[in-house]
């Protein structure tokens, strides 16, 4: 019965300490002693804030300082985080805001798109990526995993010397994907080129035939001529960026 009493003495302590780290306004039980107890929740806070402030730099400068000290503050003292790794504690900061619908976002219209992309970037740079098998006769085949993304902010753009007062929806779309030297490469697309893009990233087997016939449903009153020409764009700038292999018969293109 003894054992039972300390087993659940010890469980209840253990209890009091975790809540207490995550909210010091808690009454601290009188066991633990306050100076050494705060210094091991500063430890604590200040690597899970470390963490975050290295993936999300620019939203961080962006805001005012006393905000995103908040924002901290409450991550730290609500989240439920499933792991300690420093990728898995950025992402959980980012959902933690998107799954409250947190006020942050309404305040601030820009932030959850520039969240989830200052959290693209450690994702690509990280990321398992699969090597493609090229196939034979797919003139249209991707040579690497590739996303198309598309944003109400251009937050692509922007720096830590970005201001809120500066933040204007200009919508636009994105590609996104790691090169041969495992750099994380972004280019800007026309609504168009996303589109087609887009459809490769699904079919490895289009022809030429069918992104003239998916371009003509979208932009009905493009003549074929155009069609054509848009077609030749982008497989110019897909193959200037290494996303596709040159065809034999497109030589005269580049020249």
């Amino acid at each position: 019965m003894a054992m039972k009493e300390n087993q659940i003495s010890f469980q209840t302590m253990q209890q009091q300490f975790c809540d207490w780290i995550r909210d010091p306004d808690l009454e601290l039980p009188q066991a633990l002693p306050a100076e050494r107890m705060q210094i091991y929740r500063d430890l604590l806070f200040n690597n899970v804030s470390s963490f975050i402030e290295l993936v999300y730099p620019v939203a961080r400068a962006m805001l005012p300082e006393l905000k995103w000290q908040q924002l901290l503050s409450e991550f730290f003292q609500k989240a439920q985080c499933r792991s300690p790794l420093y990728n898995d504690i950025s992402l959980e900061f980012r959902e933690y805001l998107t799954d409250q619908q947190h006020p942050i976002l309404q305040e601030y219209p820009w932030l959850a798109e520039l969240l989830q992309f200052e959290w693209l970037e450690l994702y690509l740079d990280t990321v398992e990526i699969e090597k493609i098998v090229l196939q034979e006769n797919c003139d249209w085949q991707l040579t690497t995993k590739v996303w198309v993304l598309v944003y109400q902010y251009p937050v692509y753009t922007w720096t830590t010397l970005m201001t809120p007062e500066h933040a204007e929806p200009i919508p636009g779309a994105i590609m996104v994907w790691r090169d041969e030297q495992d750099n994380v490469c972004i280019e800007k697309l026309s609504p168009l080129f996303a589109m087609v893009i887009e459809q490769l990233t699904q079919n490895v087997k289009l022809t030429d035939q069918d992104i003239h016939t998916f371009i003509q449903s979208v932009l009905t009153d493009l003549s074929k001529h155009d069609i054509y020409l848009q077609i030749q764009e982008l497989k110019a700038l897909l193959i200037r960026l290494r996303l596709i292999q040159l065809p034999h018969d497109f030589k005269e293109v580049l020249g």
